[in-house]
């Protein structure tokens, strides 16, 4: 038996105890839900899970709480995001923090002196404009300040260019540290084990659909497995054979030494977001904290560590700090707050966080292998960490997401997602950070992938301007003029409104021809199809030689996917479904299938239902019910 103890400034975290997990011992043998990783997101999970009553939650890290990206993070609370659905998570999370202080009696040392998004151009306070117009989706308690405003809340910027801001009164930072510390403290106060020291070797499946999950103490049994182990997540990817698509980049911050102008303000002024200068910039123990978002050719994608893995030991270290890489956005900095160009320099953080192609995290369950859910590549796991955690333990406990987040579905990048890809796309998001979030946006690292029909030559000589889903290049419109070529954004009229008008015209009042190659089919048919597919979908079955839309639901009754349903023949039916959704929508017909019963099952043995267009066949190891004669899928 071994004892650790955690400590959070003068107060000390309650012992965690861990025993050698072998049968016999105190340590646990069984695990309902086994979460690797103790950061902010892993214990969250870890406390969510034990809050809604699940019994036997386990985490296991293999150093101590808050090491690889957590305990470096600048710990940034915002409610903004573009996303509606990711949105939700940071409105979670942030009225959690205060909840979460009280439930356990750790401070968190959650400060709200609010945020400011500024605009220095007309086209920045037309996307404010645009997001406010977005309030009827997601209510939130942000306005428009105009520059008056903006000074009397931060006394000491240079006003010089701003022209307006993007304000919400309740926004903030907070520590990392003491978060996971409280996630921790409240996963323990309901129930749950955390284990520090224990790495994970190995994950074996078994035949049951469970993990035996191998650490140096020995092998604990979980009825399932989620990886939350931040930027060690593709190493543990790697236990089951999965490729994920992620990689670390160096995130780098300055905190200067105290500033007497700073100590001398009257109230903590908001959090400050330059979207031109492409930096954060709060007050830190009376000085000032910058936080750049370097541009794609000078910022730096650990590739090294995405092929070889990260170096044995690194947990709590840093990279070496690299001042010329931030030169430009300091200037910009210093000249917004002029005081800190008499600032000396305190620190310099240079840590890795891990990214996706397109920066949402992975988050939800993994299609290929039964009973393992993901909760990696977050970008902003601090503000995330809350929602992402209720999120998941609620899709875990109930047995459907409590609300649709299909942007963060891990199952959203499929085999066409290269390394290459990954690396190029890394760059490209984490140089657009601060970019402006157009409708409708393209962004072109990384394309076009091998994603591409037959028909993709013929479309660029008839003028397609390709748009990009799923790994695919499809036609968004097809100019006939000059000024229609070329993806130009716009928050008002774009150059593609008048072609898109067009278009849809002629099809309407003549003839069109659509590419349905990107569109994931789905294949049929059997004695028992009918008797199956009029379970799982809520409209009536279309009868033959016909074509309805459909829907599959959740148990509560809500819209899990639309689909497209066709009648071939009494028991043979197609459906298709978007070119993003296949994994998404096969996994249902999988997982309410099972629920359901005898008919999935007689479908199953007599191989109903296959995928036509890439091969996806819902996962290798199924119930045992599944398993003789299962899902098969084909590529044609």
């Amino acid at each position: 038996m071994f004892v650790v103890v955690a400590r959070r400034g003068p107060n000390v975290l309650p012992l965690v105890w861990c025993g050698n997990l072998e049968r016999g011992s105190s340590g646990p043998e069984r695990a309902e839900a086994l979460i690797i990783g103790g950061g902010a997101v892993g214990t969250s999970i870890a406390y969510h899970l034990a809050r809604l009553g699940m019994r036997d939650v386990l985490l296991l890290e293999k150093s101590e709480l808050t090491a690889g990206s957590t305990w470096h993070a600048a710990g940034l609370a915002a409610l903004y995001h573009p996303g509606i659905n990711m949105k939700k998570l940071h409105y979670y999370s942030i009225n959690l923090f205060p909840q979460l202080e009280a439930e356990t009696g750790q401070s968190l040392s959650f400060h709200r002196p609010g945020s400011i998004r500024l605009a220095t151009t007309e086209e920045r306070m037309l996307e404010f404009k645009y997001q406010m117009q977005r309030q009827g989706w997601q209510q939130a308690p942000q306005k428009i300040i105009d520059p008056s405003k903006i000074s009397e809340l931060f006394p000491l910027l240079n006003m010089d260019g701003i022209i307006g801001g993007l304000y919400n009164p309740y926004d903030g930072h907070i520590d990392p540290y003491s978060l996971t510390m409280a996630y921790a403290s409240g996963a323990r106060k309901h129930g749950a084990t955390i284990c520090l020291g224990s790495p994970v070797e190995g994950l074996k499946p078994r035949s049951d659909g469970e993990w035996d999950v191998v650490t140096p103490r020995g092998t604990v049994v979980a009825k399932r497995v989620i990886n939350a182990s931040g930027f060690w997540a593709e190493e543990v990817g790697r236990l089951t054979n999965t490729e994920l698509p992620l990689v670390p980049v160096e995130h780098q911050y300055m905190i200067s030494k105290p500033l007497r102008q700073v100590q001398e303000l009257k109230t903590e002024p908001p959090v400050l977001r330059h979207l031109e200068g492409s930096f954060y910039l709060r007050t830190e123990r009376g000085g000032l904290l910058v936080g750049p978002y370097e541009k794609p050719n000078k910022m730096k994608v650990k590739k090294d560590w995405a092929i070889r893995g990260v170096p044995k030991g690194f947990g709590k270290e840093l990279f070496q700090p690299d001042l010329d890489r931030l030169s430009d956005h300091l200037e910009v900095a210093m000249d917004l707050v002029p005081v800190l160009r008499d600032a000396d320099v305190q620190t310099v953080v240079n840590g890795p966080i891990m990214y996706t192609p397109d920066l949402l995290p992975l988050l939800g369950p993994y299609h290929d292998l039964p009973n393992m859910w993901m909760a990696v590549g977050f970008g902003y796991g601090i503000i995330h960490s809350g929602g992402a955690g209720k999120y998941l333990a609620s899709w875990i406990v109930n047995g459907e997401p409590p609300f649709d987040l299909n942007e963060a579905d891990p199952n959203r990048f499929g085999k066409w997602t290269s390394r290459e890809y990954v690396f190029e796309k890394a760059a490209e998001t984490y140089g657009m950070n601060n970019s402006y979030t157009y409708p409708k946006e393209e962004r072109f690292a990384g394309r076009p992938t091998a994603r591409v029909s037959g028909a993709y030559g013929a479309m660029l000589s008839r003028g397609a301007e390709m748009g990009f889903h799923a790994g695919w290049e499809q036609p968004a419109w097809f100019s006939t003029d000059p000024n229609e070529k070329g993806y130009k954004p716009s928050f008002r009229r774009t150059n593609w409104f008048e072609a898109v008008g067009r278009e849809c015209s002629l099809v309407m009042n003549r003839v069109g021809i659509l590419d349905l190659t990107p569109f994931a089919k789905i294949d049929a048919k059997g004695p028992d199809a009918a008797t199956f597919l009029d379970k799982m979908l809520a409209n009536k079955l279309p009868k033959v030689g016909r074509t309805n839309i459909s829907h599959l639901l959740t148990p509560s009754g809500r819209v899990y996917a639309e689909l497209t349903v066709t009648r071939l023949a009494e028991e043979h039916f197609f459906l298709v479904t978007g070119s993003g959704s296949e994994v998404h929508d096969l996994r249902w017909f999988w997982v309410l299938g099972i629920a359901i019963g005898e008919a999935m099952q007689r479908c199953c043995r007599r191989r109903v239902i296959k995928t036509i267009a890439t091969g996806r066949h819902p996962g290798r190891h199924r119930p045992k019910a599944l398993q003789a004669n299962s899902v098969l899928a084909h590529s044609i």
